[in-house]
């Protein structure tokens, strides 16, 4: 790449920008053609719902065939990326040694990984996972900016900008946290735990 500090700035945001136009035509499209109460219905095949009356039985399938290939795309990318992710925790510290070690071509926290997931799946319904998840991720992202406003006369970054940031993804959890209580309570336990957790082995080490 001749120019990255130039090119992924303009990337990504352009990447985002597809993605909330995809997702917004998406809304419309779903809620242009069915009902809410059937949408609330449908649940996780929305979207094939919405195809039926379109294009028929054959374009359910399709949507729902295709569905599940781009499930498992996801689902084997982000396996990937956490490897990534682990094995560099588990260098600096952050996570067990059984995390780096190689395995084949990969790495032991591909294996451990894809267990917990197993887990998971088993333990809680899809719609939880979600939650924990997408709150999770809130979190992580609410403390990036705000660890951000820290050193940001070193990045250069707008001051204004990452607090809108900081405060929107704040925001956004807490909605998220207000909704899921509603819906299951022992997934905010399950966040208290992890937190709680986090917190003991900084205390601890």
């Amino acid at each position: 790449m001749p120019d990255p500090a130039n090119t992924l700035p303009k990337a990504m945001m352009t990447a985002i920008l597809l993605v909330m136009v995809l997702y917004v035509g998406i809304s419309f499209a779903v809620f242009g053609n069915l009902p809410v109460e059937k949408v609330i219905a449908a649940k996780d095949f929305a979207l094939a719902e919405v195809a039926l009356p379109i294009f028929g039985q054959v374009g359910f399938t399709v949507v729902a065939i295709t569905a599940l290939i781009a499930t498992a795309s996801s689902i084997n990318a982000n396996l990937y990326a956490v490897t990534n992710v682990t094995y560099q925790l588990a260098k600096d510290g952050e996570l067990p040694a059984q995390f780096g070690k190689p395995i084949a071509h990969s790495r032991e926290g591909l294996i451990i990984s894809g267990i917990f997931i197993i887990f998971l799946s088993l333990l809680f319904n899809l719609s939880e996972i979600a939650a924990i998840g997408s709150i999770s991720i809130l979190f992580v992202h609410t403390i990036t900016h705000i660890g951000h406003l820290k050193i940001i006369s070193k990045t250069g970054a707008s001051v204004v900008l990452v607090s809108i940031a900081a405060l929107l993804s704040l925001i956004a959890m807490i909605l998220a946290l207000v909704y899921v209580s509603k819906q299951s309570n022992h997934v905010i336990y399950i966040l208290a735990g992890f937190y709680f957790n986090r917190c003991n082995d900084r205390n601890f080490t």
